[in-house]
């Protein structure tokens, strides 16, 4: 990434992928189990088996895992950011750090 984007990256926490594949994973978990009843009009149109998950769908809940949980991080580091900084594990948070402001 362009270092100008980097302290967003490290505010999203996208250098730590597990909080987002814990989203993700119920959602594919979940969209495979449905499939297997019923054919999503997206995965017939494109001439896939009845029992594949919609890929449309699941392109969806991938975008949207990853920015629920950058969303979630970001508001926990704003609304923490004056505490940040004093604790060693999360002093070198963008926020806590400066790198970052509020309003940015």
């Amino acid at each position: 990434l362009p270092t100008a984007l980097q302290p967003y990256a490290r505010l999203s926490r996208m250098d730590k992928p597990i909080g987002t594949w814990l989203l993700l994973w119920p959602c594919y978990w979940s969209s495979a189990m449905a499939s297997n009843t019923t054919a999503t009009s997206t995965a017939t149109s494109m001439g896939m088996l009845s029992g594949m998950p919609d890929p449309y769908l699941m392109g969806l809940f991938t975008v949207g895992a990853f920015v629920m949980r950058g969303a979630g991080c970001t508001i926990n580091d704003f609304w923490d950011r004056d505490i940040d900084g004093h604790v060693s594990r999360t002093a070198q948070r963008p926020l806590a750090k400066g790198e970052l402001t509020p309003t940015q």
